[in-house]
C-alpha cells in the first residue's frame, strides 16, 4: 500500500493485522505448552544406550512429552537382550504417560559371517571372479 512507507517511519503507529506477518503471535502464545495430542506427523527417535532409562534428563519419559511418537530400534548394533530390556522400558515408560508409541525394528542387512580361524596359518586367499562356495 501507498502509506506503507510512511507506517515505516513513524515508529509511534502500530501496525497490527493480517497485513503484517506475525501479528497474531504474543508472548503468551509462545510460553504456553502447545498440545500435541491432534498432531499428524510422527516423530522418530532411534534409541541409543544414552536414552535407555524410563525416567531422568533426556530420558524416555521426557522424549514421550516431547513429542517421541515411534521408537527405532537399531539391530545393527547390541544383542537381542539388550534390545528387549530397553522395550521394556520403553513399554513401561508409555505406560506412565498414558501414551501409545510405535517400534521400528531396523534390522541388518544380508551379511555373512565366517568366524575366526582355529589355525591363522590356513586363511583363504581370494580373488576377484572367483567361485566361492558355502557350505
Amino acid at each position: 500500500p501507498k502509506n506503507y512507507k510512511s507506517k515505516l517511519l513513524k515508529p509511534h503507529l502500530k501496525m497490527t493485522g493480517a497485513g503484517l506477518r506475525g501479528g497474531n503471535i504474543t508472548l503468551d502464545k509462545i510460553i504456553t505448552p502447545t498440545d500435541v495430542s491432534g498432531r499428524q506427523t510422527k516423530i522418530v527417535c532411534t534409541l541409543g544406550p544414552a536414552c535407555w532409562n524410563v525416567k531422568g534428563p533426556n530420558q524416555l519419559e521426557e522424549l514421550i512429552d516431547a513429542g517421541l511418537s515411534v521408537a527405532r530400534f537399531n539391530f545393527s548394533h547390541g544383542d537381542h537382550e539388550a534390545h528387549k530390556a530397553c522395550l521394556d522400558r520403553l513399554r513401561e515408560a508409555a505406560a506412565n504417560k498414558g501414551k501409545h508409541v510405535a517400534v521400528m525394528l531396523d534390522t541388518k542387512g544380508p551379511e555373512i559371517r565366517s568366524g575366526f580361524f582355529a589355525d591363522p596359518s590356513k586363511k583363504l586367499e581370494l580373488t576377484k571372479g572367483e567361485t566361492l562356495i558355502l557350505t
